[in-house]
């Protein structure tokens, strides 16, 4: 795909794109469980649901697999380049809106599939179980949900990964929490350029939140970052299945 070179914001990391709104970064290149999205959007005949989608990293593909794809992110601004990196074959198949979760909604049954990919990590978790649940609302029987978290293993908050396993051989439901992330950023980081908390997600965590909302789980896994060489839980991805 052809576009201006400067299109995207400018990065200091290889492989990650940085946001407009404070809210990290955006992958270059598509995970697992995000390929897979894109891989199951081309063969639904629903339109499909990439909430929190950024610049389009895993909405493009899919766009160019055939399928039709509703681009929804907070920052109204990542929608705008998106629909400028569209290409004009694909164009009429997609449609951006912004919203936040869990406040957004859409009508029962509006959607084959719903990728969520590097978002629900912002919520706190009371908030995802409920974006969750609203998910299995959105689906058509039958329809998937791809989820894909950062876990405790990764950025600034690795420094609390004794704390979360220690939390959670305790029982504690959200033991990655993070109260006062900027609290952990260098001196040369701008807190007000970094979200107040963090809650890091690992593969049993949204094992248990998917199932509470009656998902039926197809794969629950640990992921990799997306730096060449990084190491192996990075982040937690799920599919799960809407029964029906």
């Amino acid at each position: 795909m052809n576009e201006p070179a400067d299109i995207l914001p400018r990065s200091t990391v290889p492989g990650l794109i940085p946001t407009l709104n404070n809210t990290g970064w955006m992958t270059e290149a598509l995970d697992s469980v995000s390929q897979a999205f894109v891989d199951y959007a081309a063969t639904t005949d629903s339109e499909c649901l990439d909430i929190g989608c950024a610049y389009g990293v895993a909405t493009l593909p899919a766009l160019a697999r055939g399928a039709r794809v509703l681009a929804c992110d907070l920052e109204a601004r990542h929608l705008e380049i998106l629909a400028e990196r569209t290409p004009a074959t694909d164009r009429a198949r997609l449609r951006c809106q912004t919203g936040s979760m869990p406040e957004i909604d859409f009508s029962p049954g509006s959607f084959g599939a719903i990728l969520c990919a590097r978002a629900l990590h912002f919520l706190k978790g009371g908030d995802i179980g409920l974006t969750i649940l609203k998910m299995h609302e959105w689906l058509v029987p039958g329809g998937r949900i791809f989820l894909v978290a950062d876990s405790p293993y990764t950025g600034p908050w690795y420094k609390h990964a004794a704390e979360y396993e220690r939390r959670k051989a305790a029982g504690c439901p959200w033991p990655g929490f993070v109260a006062d992330y900027r609290a952990l950023l260098s001196a040369r980081a701008n807190p007000a350029e970094h979200p107040s908390f963090i809650n890091p997600l690992d593969p049993d965590i949204l094992r248990r939140v998917v199932t509470a909302a009656r998902f039926e789980v197809l794969e629950a896994t640990w992921l990799p970052g997306a730096m060449q060489g990084s190491p192996a839980n990075m982040h937690a991805g799920i599919i799960a299945r809407k029964p029906g």
